[in-house]
């Protein structure tokens, strides 16, 4: 038998009384019963816990060290339930805060942070492709803050009851392809030699992105060629690894040296809005700010991902930054 909280309690409660009868009446037991928990008990240990003196029950020295320790686990417990008293007088969640949108280094990374902030029980990340979902679950309690990827599209509404902010009007979306592919070059690659190529992206209809994507194409006069469809992004990069296609990237990804490179697309023909969105009158609410300015800061640090990220974060990206 595993010693179980339950039994340093009862162990407690004859040490504090000094009696059985005394410790039964405590813990709402029979003075039967206790006897036979405590020899149950004694038995898991090997060896007697308490003798019976004329003035009552006292520890034997085996007994002492065991109640030493369990005095240290009760009271452990007695700090864990004061925590949580906490939680609830201040309004924390005592569920983990739930992150949602089509994940990148943001994500991770204002996840990584909430975990570490005191007033956040824990983090629990969830993808959605279509950046609608995730708003939809915001607005009906499935989420508590999403951060999303709006393509520059009209219709897109914000629900009753969901509040957002703004985190950055235009991240150019990125190439990324074999590092040894034929139209690899320094600086951004035409929009015209990519689509030359095979296309990998998410399945046609999966969200408003695959609209996006042909209404540029139409507007630059190039063919979509997509014969490759994956939600998975290790196929995705297998697949332009394997130089069977080329595909988009956010701006935020990493060059992997000798194998797979990011490169900006000349003219920057294809962008997206980045926006948190939240309820109010919740915990995130009450911290918005300070999540805000946590992801203009990993936006900064994420220097040295890649050149094309340099370059457009010198040029152009931190000058859109909304002023904190």
């Amino acid at each position: 038998m595993e010693l179980e909280v339950r039994h340093l309690r009862a162990l407690a409660a004859i040490d504090d009384t000094g009696s059985l009868t005394r410790a039964a009446r405590r813990l709402g037991m029979s003075q039967p019963a206790l006897s036979g928990l405590l020899k149950r008990i004694e038995h898991s240990v090997g060896g007697a816990l308490f003798f019976r003196a004329e003035y009552g029950c006292l520890p034997t020295p085996l007994g002492t060290e065991v109640l030493g320790e369990a005095r240290v686990v009760l009271s452990s417990m007695s700090a864990i339930a004061e925590r949580v008293g906490e939680w609830s007088r201040r309004g924390g969640p005592s569920d983990p805060l739930r992150i949602g949108g089509y994940c990148g280094f943001l994500h991770v990374a204002v996840s990584r942070w909430l975990r570490d902030q005191p007033w956040c029980a824990d983090v629990n990340l969830q993808e959605d492709m279509d950046e609608r979902i995730s708003v939809d679950k915001v607005a009906i309690g499935e989420l508590d803050l999403a951060l999303v990827y709006r393509p520059p599209l009209p219709g897109m509404s914000v629900p009753p009851g969901v509040a957002s902010i703004l985190v950055h009007p235009a991240e150019p979306v990125f190439v990324v392809m074999a590092h040894d592919h034929p139209i690899v070059r320094p600086g951004p690659v035409p929009v015209e030699d990519i689509f030359e190529h095979a296309w990998v992206d998410e399945p046609p209809g999966t969200s408003r992105w695959w609209t996006y994507l042909n209404q540029v194409c139409q507007e630059h006069g190039v063919a979509l060629r997509q014969p490759h469809s994956t939600q998975c992004l290790s196929t995705l990069l297998e697949l332009v690894l394997a130089k069977l296609a080329v595909g988009p990237a956010l701006a935020t990804s990493r060059n992997r040296a000798d194998s797979i490179v990011v490169r900006a697309i000349e003219g920057t023909p294809m962008w997206q809005e980045l926006r948190l969105f939240y309820r109010p009158d919740t915990v995130v609410a009450a911290h918005i700010d300070e999540i805000y300015s946590h992801i203009l800061d990993s936006y900064a640090n994420r220097q040295g991902c890649s050149p094309a990220f340099d370059a457009w974060w010198c040029e152009r990206g931190r000058e859109l930054l909304p002023a904190v």
